[in-house]
């Protein structure tokens, strides 16, 4: 019986790549032309999140650096509210675990636009903690997030 399964998998194989077939001429017309002006100008940065302390106005998102060790970030929570004039600079996210955590910087010809915190939302997650009572931080009432360390 092993013998009749191993004879069919070769035979089905060798028809495989009996009817596989380069590329021809006729078939590199239709491909897609891509334009460049017609790209985005839209970018953004994914950076895994280790921490988010939260305090009274904002929160302190300390994250993974690309190389070595972490940074740190003050994100107001004022963000989150928006209006049609000016919409949410902070989106929150939820995810199921807190290894899965991680922030978004989006940005348009290297303006920002938007921060999106994907994190578990549950507060006794781990991912979470609280800025030391008193501590005052800075950064509360700025409108763009300065450039993150990578």
């Amino acid at each position: 019986m092993k013998k009749l399964i191993l004879i069919f998998a070769l035979a089905s194989v060798f028809t495989l790549s009996l009817f596989a077939q380069e590329e021809t001429e006729s078939d590199s017309r239709i491909k897609i032309e891509r334009h460049e002006e017609k790209w985005s100008t839209m970018t953004y940065v994914n950076v895994p999140v280790v921490k988010i302390l939260e305090a009274r106005d904002a929160y302190v998102v300390i994250y993974q650096k690309n190389r070595l060790g972490t940074a740190s970030t003050v994100i107001p929570k004022k963000w989150v509210h928006g209006t049609k004039e000016e919409p949410s600079k902070l989106r929150l996210r939820t995810t199921k675990f807190a290894s899965g955590a991680f922030m978004t910087v989006v940005k348009d010809n290297g303006d920002f636009v938007r921060v999106v915190l994907t994190a578990p939302l549950s507060k006794s997650n781990s991912v979470w903690g609280v800025v030391a009572r008193g501590k005052q931080l800075e950064g509360t009432d700025k409108d763009t997030l300065e450039e993150i360390e990578l």
